[in-house]
């Protein structure tokens, strides 16, 4: 019998789905798409599993070959990590159950394999705890995600896909150097390993490692100024993908610089140098995004704007401040991924991506703009959406640094709060106010397209409705990650 508390599965299930889609595909390459819904629907159902393991034991390892670490390659699972992989898993099970309705371009079987490695990449980058690992899921990440931007294959798409291919290899490239020299340095590749060994470097004697990893991953992250790609990359790719590159895969990125920052480097010292680069694409995000004319382009710039907040939320070092960020990415993660499937639903209708084409549609397509506001209710903080708590959470520990500067960075995150607001409601101002175009015919999507994010949409109103559980739990995600021998011993102190 299977063992479905083992986190290795996270990995191999949707490894083995791919070998399956290549072996379905010379027979039936459309039988494919429903491959990925089973896949991710496994792993979801494994994370659950897993809960009630790391709640008692606090990191679940796992290692190959009956090696224990750090000889051998090992998967461990916090709180932080289980938490991602769960979110990964029920975005790829959303976002696969759209496809089987919104996607039917051709080839649907290399799209479909591409698809399933692109969650395999997510969920390994945050459940790994060997850094060369760590490199391996972000190219496996990288490589499918550049050939489901230029899917469509129309200029946009090959243009996106080609700049985020080139960004991707370098970031890669980066990211490499600093694993490299971390294990000449260290002689070991394990994170747990590393953050023991490490401990007796100098300050300059980490900086250079740091730097490369930071780089490399803050460029699939999407940190400024190392973002470009994004804003071409999300339009142009099919929104399901760019509900997991925005909802999920730019966080898996983050989620890397946290745990490298935190548990292997401890590099407490750097913080305000991360403070610096988060205020900056918070702001850089959120004002781009008021100024764009383009639904998907706009919810992509905002993309940036949230990875901000929560990346700046987590600068600040404090456990209310890390509770803050997961806070922060949770409600990014589902509203985002919701909002990138309705604006696809609504794009299958108006055949346009500019905003002023979506003038009147809520009076057609009324479920789609309700929960386009829930979503947006949800990423702008308005009571009593879970952001809300998120947002005050942040800024609660932002007011909890008292020096000259406290105010300054509170007033920044206010004010882009209120461009974020701007923005989102002067597209749903056009939605349910705006006057429709004479001759155009527009009728609510089909249920294939609206039931996965009417699903993602009830869970966000379930969140605000009873946000207690959920507020709680990331505080004990919070401590654990800031205390730091947790997870250490439990690596290196055996199974």
């Amino acid at each position: 019998m299977v063992n479905l508390t083992n986190p290795i599965l996270l990995i191999a299930v949707p490894l083995f789905f791919v070998f399956l889609a290549a072996v379905i595909a010379p027979f039936s390459k459309r039988a494919t798409k429903y491959l990925p819904p089973v896949a991710f629907l496994i792993n979801l159902i494994i994370t659950l599993y897993l809960i009630p393991q790391v709640a008692e034991k606090g990191v679940i390892v796992a290692t190959t070959a009956g090696i224990k670490p750090p000889f051998a390659i090992n998967i461990a699972v916090d709180g932080l990590g289980l938490s991602l992989a769960i979110i990964a898993s029920l975005l790829g099970l959303i976002a696969s159950l759209y496809n089987l309705k919104y996607i039917t371009e051709e080839p649907q079987d290399k799209f479909n394999m591409l698809f399933l490695l692109l969650g395999t990449g997510i969920t390994w980058m945050v459940i790994t705890g060997d850094m060369f690992n760590l490199f391996v899921a972000f190219e496996v990440t990288s490589i499918s995600a550049f050939g489901l931007v230029g899917f469509l294959r129309d200029k946009d798409s090959i243009e996106a896909g080609f700049k985020y291919l080139v960004m991707g290899s370098i970031g890669a490239s980066l990211l490499l150097i600093g694993v490299v020299m971390l294990y000449a340095a260290t002689g070991t590749l394990n994170m747990a390993d590393i953050a023991g060994k490490i401990a007796r470097f100098t300050f300059r004697q980490k900086l250079l490692p740091y730097s490369f990893i930071f780089t490399g991953l803050g460029i699939e992250g999407a940190l400024f100024p190392l973002n470009a790609w994004l804003p071409d990359a999300h339009p142009a790719a099919p929104s399901s993908v760019s509900s997991i590159l925005s909802g999920i895969m730019t966080t898996a990125a983050i989620y890397a610089i946290i745990r490298a920052t935190v548990t292997v480097f401890n590099y407490s010292a750097i913080t305000p140098f991360i403070l610096l680069i988060a205020l900056l694409t918070l702001v850089f995000g959120e004002t781009s995004a008021f100024f764009q004319k383009d639904i998907k382009r706009m919810l992509a710039y905002s993309t940036i704007g949230q990875t901000g907040f929560f990346f700046f939320a987590f600068s600040l070092g404090s456990v209310q401040g890390m509770q803050g960020a997961f806070m922060q990415i949770l409600n990014h993660s589902l509203s985002k991924a919701m909002l990138f499937l309705i604006a696809g639903a609504m794009i299958t209708q108006v055949h346009s991506r500019n905003i002023d084409d979506f003038s009147g549609i809520g009076k057609k397509m009324k479920i789609s703009s309700v929960f386009f506001a829930i979503g947006a209710f949800s990423l702008m903080g308005l009571p009593p959406f879970f952001g809300f708590w998120s947002k005050l959470t942040i800024i609660f520990a932002t007011l909890a640094y008292t020096n000259f500067y406290t105010i300054t960075l509170v007033v920044i995150l206010l004010f882009m709060s209120v461009i974020e607001g701007a923005y989102f409601f002067r597209v749903m101002q056009s939605m349910f106010f705006g006057k429709l175009k004479e001759g155009t015919e527009i009728k609510e999507a089909s249920p294939g397209l609206v039931v996965p994010f009417v699903i993602l949409g009830i869970i966000i109103l379930a969140l605000a409705i009873y946000p207690t559980p959920i507020i709680a739990v990331s505080k004990k995600i919070a401590v654990q990650l800031i205390h730091r021998a947790v997870y250490i011993n439990a690596v290196l102190g055996g199974l």
